[in-house]
C-alpha cells in the first residue's frame, strides 16, 4: 500500500551527546512524497508512515539504514582540465565546498562536493554528506493518507525519483540550514 505524506520536520545529525541541526522544512513548505517509490530513505518512510494527521514524531535512523559509512575510495582527484570553460578553469562553479554534477565515461551521473582545488587537480568527494552519521528526524505530520491508484500510476509512468534530503537548502550564515523538498504531484 502506497501512502501520500506531507510533513514538516527538522533533521539532526548525532554528534556524540548533542544533536546538530542540518536541515528543516516548515508547515508552509513541507516535504511531500509517496511511500514505496524510493522518494525517501526506506527507514524514513517506515518510521514516518506510522503517524497520523496532526501527530508529532521523533525518531533516529542509524547510519546503516541511512547513508552508510563514509568510504575513502569515494574521495579522489580529477584533472583540473576537465573543468575548463572556454579554455579557462571554471572557478566560479568549481571551488572548495561547491556541489558539482559529474558524468563518468559510461554516462552515469553523480553529485560531488569539491574538497579542494590544487594546481593540477580538483579533489572531489562522492560520499553523501550524511554518510557515517546517525540521523534524527523530529516534526509533525500534516497529511498521511492512502495514495490513489491514479497518483501512483502517474508517478510510475513519469519514472519520478526524489530523495527527501535532496531539496533546495539555504544557509543563514549562522550554522543553520533551511531545506525545502518539493513535489507538486505532477511528476
Amino acid at each position: 500500500m502506497y501512502r501520500y505524506i506531507e510533513a514538516s520536520y527538522k533533521l539532526f545529525i548525532n554528534n556524540g551527546d548533542e544533536l546538530q541541526l542540518v536541515e528543516k522544512t516548515t508547515e508552509g513548505n513541507p516535504v511531500k512524497f509517496y511511500t514505496g517509490l524510493g522518494m525517501a530513505l526506506d527507514a524514513f518512510e517506515e518510521n514516518i508512515a506510522k503517524y497520523g494527521d496532526g501527530e508529532s514524531f521523533d525518531f533516529t535512523i542509524g547510519k546503516e539504514q541511512a547513508y552508510g559509512d563514509r568510504r575513502d575510495n569515494m574521495v579522489f582527484d580529477i584533472a583540473k582540465d576537465h573543468f575548463m570553460k572556454d579554455g579557462v578553469f571554471d572557478s566560479a562553479n568549481v571551488h572548495e565546498d561547491a556541489i558539482i554534477p559529474l558524468v563518468d565515461e559510461t554516462g552515469n551521473r553523480f553529485v560531488a562536493r569539491v574538497v579542494s582545488v590544487g594546481d593540477d587537480n580538483v579533489r572531489v568527494d562522492l560520499n553523501h554528506p550524511l554518510a557515517g552519521k546517525n540521523i534524527t528526524f523530529s516534526g509533525k505530520i500534516l497529511v498521511n493518507r492512502e495514495a490513489t491508484e491514479e497518483e501512483i500510476e502517474k508517478l510510475k509512468a513519469a519514472n519520478h525519483s526524489h530523495h527527501c534530503c535532496g531539496g533546495h537548502c539555504h544557509h543563514d550564515g549562522e550554522g543553520e540550514h533551511e531545506c525545502h523538498c518539493h513535489h507538486d504531484g505532477e511528476g
